[in-house]
């Protein structure tokens, strides 16, 4: 192994180490109650790009915060997103 790559492996261990207890806590704190996730169509008159901002700026008004986007695709169409809020 060479000293770059044995830096990298030693760089990325570091880093998981120190992700591990704070991944794990917030894990913990998810419940049906402070998980939500919406449904942002990409059709219409104004961009996707400009719905998902919206959407953000709407629920962070709200006290949520972003966790997670997943895009909906079919046949090799982008329909919408799938955004999910914790607080």
């Amino acid at each position: 192994m060479t000293l770059t790559t044995r830096l990298l492996a030693a760089s990325v261990l570091a880093s998981a180490l120190v992700a591990l207890p704070v991944l794990a806590k917030d894990k913990e704190k998810e419940t049906a109650d402070n998980i939500v996730t919406v449904y942002v169509s990409a059709h219409g008159a104004s961009t996707m790009a400009k719905k998902v901002n919206e959407s953000h700026a709407k629920m962070e008004a709200q006290g949520w915060r972003f966790a997670d986007m997943e895009l909906h695709v079919e046949n090799s169409d982008t329909e919408g997103a799938f955004i999910t809020y914790v607080k």
